[in-house]
């Protein structure tokens, strides 16, 4: 498993803008006798504590060998994946705190960012530009560098200077985008960035390490690094030694300017949802073939619905599509549906799904996407309200064939279960992580199966 590539939340169950990739398929059917279209109770079999409130920076969740990591603003802890049992417990020393976190899941190593030990608040210089990594058997401190101050990430985005996998962590000090051995912390390579260009953003896979870059511009202004009127682009650097594979403009004919508000969707194939200005409500997501070659973008509003902003990241890509849930005005409805659909990456059309009569989810809001092994899974919530006016809430889990789009299984939590924001597999159980909801407390794992 490679490390995210989004893995900081931005809201409740309502507002999620994060998705992850991660092996659940294969468990989903191997719970059951056979996949089946009735939806059917998952048992609890172990819960965690519940966590009390956390803060919105530093929140994450990995499955790494037999251990479940969860992080915040305050710690980070490990979990026996067999038990749900504390096995460690990181603390950031003084009064620093954990601003963003990811994993190298196969080399068990998390990598944060926390400010600087024993600053105080008002210590802006300090904050966030300690780069640590952790052993995620033990909670060992393995190495820590320091990071440029204030320099990171583009407008609108989360300020992130790291991002690690597939052995490396890589990041960005003093506008350049650098390697380390994820375990050692010991240098492996500088970035072969093109000329005329910053590195403001990189992302981490198995075959290929993805950035955004500020490049060109001539208006340069008193103390800015950065031309205004630069645009983005995006590259690719060989793993092993930074070499560059590819770059191209991130907008093909249509720029994008520098700091319009851009993030990753996914490294390998590179997929960016990016703002055509600005935080601006258009835009689209732009995706590139292996050699950099642009594919034709996938507008955020077009005759399959609107993707809006807050909604931008709730996608998932596979090799071949992308997979989102569009929003689709109806006049005098109540509610506006999202509808799953399905986009080829390679022409930009949607392959199934794509208007409001074609329901996949059976009346359900779909809040999580995650493709694996030509299926996909998604995460729903529905909203019922019973004769007497009560309202509740209700979650599910419903896997469909990537392909076609049709629903082979549904598993529904148990009743008044804290809902997941993503799910892990682990010897044939299904453990469900929660780090999205940090206004409230909630259980970090919960681990389940079907009765």
């Amino acid at each position: 498993m490679t490390a995210q590539v989004n893995d900081v939340p931005s809201g409740r169950r309502t507002r999620r803008t994060r998705s992850t990739t991660v092996a659940v398929l294969v468990a989903l059917c191997a719970l059951a006798a056979g996949c089946s279209s009735e939806a059917e109770d998952l048992g609890v079999v172990w819960d965690t504590p519940v966590d009390r409130e956390a803060e919105q920076q530093g929140n994450g969740a990995w499955l790494s060998g037999d251990t479940l990591v969860r992080s915040r603003f305050d710690t980070v802890r490990g979990y026996d994946a067999r038990t749900g049992k504390r096995s460690w417990e990181y603390v950031p020393p003084g009064r620093s705190a954990v601003c963003h976190a990811t994993a190298d899941t196969d080399s068990s190593v998390v990598v944060l960012t926390r400010d600087g030990e024993g600053a105080p608040a008002s210590a802006k210089s300090e904050l966030c530009t300690t780069a640590v990594a952790i052993d995620g058997k033990n909670s060992r401190e393995l190495w820590q560098l320091s990071l440029s101050a204030g320099e990171f990430g583009l407008h609108g985005l989360d300020p992130s200077p790291l991002s690690a996998g597939g052995g490396i962590a890589v990041l960005l000090t003093k506008d350049e985008l650098h390697a380390v051995e994820v375990r050692s912390g010991k240098p492996r390579w500088k970035a072969a960035v093109p000329q005329g260009c910053v590195p403001r953003r990189a992302a981490v896979a198995q075959r290929q390490v993805a950035a955004l870059l500020a490049c060109g511009g001539t208006e340069r202004y008193e103390g800015d690094k950065i031309p205004g009127d630069a645009e983005l682009h995006t590259a690719a650097f060989a793993p092993a030694s930074g070499a560059l594979l590819w770059s191209a403009p991130l907008g093909g004919r249509s720029t994008v300017p520098w700091n319009a508000r851009a993030d990753f969707v996914s490294a390998d194939p590179v997929v960016v949802a990016a703002s055509s200005s600005g935080d601006s409500e258009s835009g689209a997501y732009f995706s590139f073939g292996g050699n950099g070659r642009p594919n034709p973008p996938i507008d955020f509003s077009g005759p399959y619905g609107e993707i809006n902003l807050a909604g931008r990241l709730t996608v998932a890509v596979d090799d071949r599509r992308l997979y989102a849930l569009p929003l689709h005005r109806v006049r005098n409805s109540r509610v506006d549906p999202r509808r799953l659909t399905a986009f080829d990456l390679a022409t930009g059309d949607p392959v199934w799904g794509g208007t409001v009569d074609d329901d996949r989810l059976d009346g359900d809001t779909g809040y999580h996407i995650i493709p694996q092994d030509g299926k996909i899974t998604v995460l729903t919530s529905r909203d019922e309200t019973s004769f007497s006016g009560d309202r509740s809430t209700s979650f599910s889990l419903r896997v469909l064939d990537g392909a076609t789009g049709e629903q082979q299984e549904v598993r529904s939590f148990p009743e008044d279960d804290d809902p997941v924001d993503t799910f892990f597999v682990y010897e044939g159980r299904l453990i469900g992580a929660r780090y999205e909801s940090y206004g409230s407390r909630s259980k970090p794992f919960t681990a389940y199966e079907r009765r």
